[in-house]
């Protein structure tokens, strides 16, 4: 599991020995009777709840400046750099006992999650969908019980106010042009 600490929050995220994230990137689609602003706002904000950090403006103002009829806004977990570094501590640390005091625990595998949403008329369409950097000491997909949480927690305000219209999990993402493809994550923010 990831550990989320007051001090291991997004980037400085760590992660302990011995987890389990399984298999299933946690990405998801849903339709919302709610503006799209106001959808994003609160998909971030359960985001950044969970242990992401929010990347700021860049890819939301160049997406902006594309034309997007998509307003979207980047989250992320762990660090390239420190990635690799606290891979390499673990490994020293492996079978040393060492490795489950959380000075060694290796950083988290660096994940930009895109959150964008978009008008459909009546109703609008969120898609949260991660992407693991491939740059980084390890490859896991860390962020998804974090994900996976934010996810569920978003489904079930919009359920409990009566406002969701339908959701569904994501386990790919196709590379038509939206905001939270990779095609388009590695074109604008060059994210491998």
């Amino acid at each position: 599991m990831v550990a989320v600490t007051s001090r291991d929050r997004g980037e400085d995220a760590h992660v302990a020995p011995l987890r389990w994230n399984g298999i299933d990137p946690g990405g998801a689609r849903l339709v919302v009777n709610e503006d799209p602003v106001d959808l994003l706002r609160t998909a971030v904000d359960v985001l950044v709840r969970s242990g992401f950090v929010d990347g700021g403006d860049a890819y939301a103002n160049a997406i902006r400046q594309l034309g997007s009829e998509w307003v979207v806004r980047d989250v992320r977990l762990g660090d390239i750099k420190q990635s690799r570094k606290r891979s390499v501590l673990e490994f020293f640390a492996e079978g040393t006992g060492l490795e489950f005091f959380p000075r060694f625990w290796r950083g988290a595998t660096p994940t930009l999650v895109v959150a964008a949403a978009r008008s459909l008329g009546d109703a609008s369409e969120l898609v949260v969908y991660p992407h693991y950097s491939t740059r980084g000491g390890s490859y896991a997909n860390d962020a998804a019980p974090l994900l996976r949480g934010a996810v569920t927690e978003i489904t079930d305000l919009y359920r409990s106010r009566n406002r969701l219209v339908s959701s569904e999990k994501l386990l790919s993402i196709k590379n038509d042009g939206s905001p939270a493809s990779q095609a388009v994550v590695r074109e604008v923010l060059g994210w491998r």
